[in-house]
């Protein structure tokens, strides 16, 4: 049975698993835990969804939902919505689909449920090729040989390790934005009349509670992400400069008095997929000419869950209908 490796333990690279015939496939994640940004983070009883927030019910692509709900990861919740908080649009309920436990169990359920084996904390950092096998190689080790590699992680760092392998010169580059997200606990209910909505500043793009998600701690809990435009101005801006401000403004908008007895901020590099592979070149992955390497991530399609299992299924089926011709 040929050897496969895949690199990164994101949807991307679960769902191609997942969609992929049984073959000998072994994850890599440089992370301690499956899940790439599908994030939660912990702090004592406190629970914050700061990667991924939520699913739509409706998706558009058919099978993910499903196959989330038949391994127990999900749950539905109903929660009051605001579009547009800054212009006072009108209150209306929304279902929404959260993991059971936090978001991240989402793809932890999903890992569980592949039971390949996994090298955790493993940061990949060059590929070799011998007699037309390859070779994976930490700073300490090496790992193969393997027949096929899969590199299911941002665009950038998949083109570090395979650039002597592909020309990326003759591909597009998908455009990416960053997002700083701010986590924060207050010692009173800020009394917002909904649980998550979007615009409530020119700076904050979208918050939620994460109270109605979790129900279980007692301190009122929020994610709060700040708009790209102003992400890439304040790059460089100080955690505790930026968390002091987005707790002013949140007692601002809502009148509170509220004080914060936890803050933690977070920026995400590789947070949205403005311009995805797909738009620029017509493409749903790369591959080499030997179609041996591939690079895939959910910039191959756009920002979104269901953008990433959409690349993993395609390109499943594109590995899948090759080895058939071959």
């Amino acid at each position: 049975m040929k050897k496969i490796a895949v690199i990164g333990t994101g949807l991307s690279a679960l769902s191609l698993a997942y969609h992929l015939p049984t073959l000998d496939i072994t994850f890599f994640e440089k992370s301690w835990r499956p899940g790439g940004r599908i994030s939660t983070r912990r702090h004592e009883n406190y629970i914050f969804d700061h990667g991924a927030h939520y699913l739509k019910e409706d998706n558009g692509i058919i099978g993910f939902n499903e196959f989330l709900h038949k391994i127990n990861a999900t749950k539905i919740l109903n929660g009051e919505f605001c579009a547009n908080i800054q212009n006072q649009l009108p209150i209306e309920k929304k279902q929404i689909i959260v993991g059971q436990n936090g978001m991240e169990s989402i793809p932890l359920e999903f890992h569980k449920y592949l039971r390949y084996p996994t090298n955790l904390s493993t940061q990949i950092n060059k590929i070799e090729t011998i007699n037309q096998e390859y070779y994976l190689h930490t700073e300490d080790q090496e790992y193969g040989p393997f027949d096929f590699i899969f590199c299911c992680i941002p665009f950038e760092q998949s083109k570090n390790l395979l650039n002597k392998f592909i020309d990326f010169d003759v591909l597009s580059v998908p455009n990416f934005d960053s997002i700083w997200t701010i986590m924060v606990a207050l010692d009173k209910r800020l009394g917002s009349p909904f649980q998550f909505g979007y615009h409530m500043t020119p700076e904050i793009s979208f918050l939620m509670n994460q109270n109605f998600k979790h129900e279980f701690f007692s301190d009122e809990c929020w994610v709060v992400n700040m708009r790209a435009e102003w992400t890439k101005e304040y790059y460089n801006i100080e955690n505790y400069v930026l968390e002091d401000y987005v707790i002013d403004q949140l007692k601002k908008t809502f009148q509170s008095d509220a004080k914060a007895v936890f803050k933690k901020s977070h920026r995400w590099k590789y947070a949205y997929a403005k311009k995805s592979l797909n738009e620029l070149d017509s493409k749903n992955f790369i591959e080499s000419i030997d179609h041996r390497l591939y690079a895939l991530g959910d910039w191959c399609h756009g920002p979104s869950m269901q953008d990433a299992w959409l690349s993993g299924k395609k390109l499943a089926k594109h590995f899948s209908e090759l080895r058939v011709q071959l």
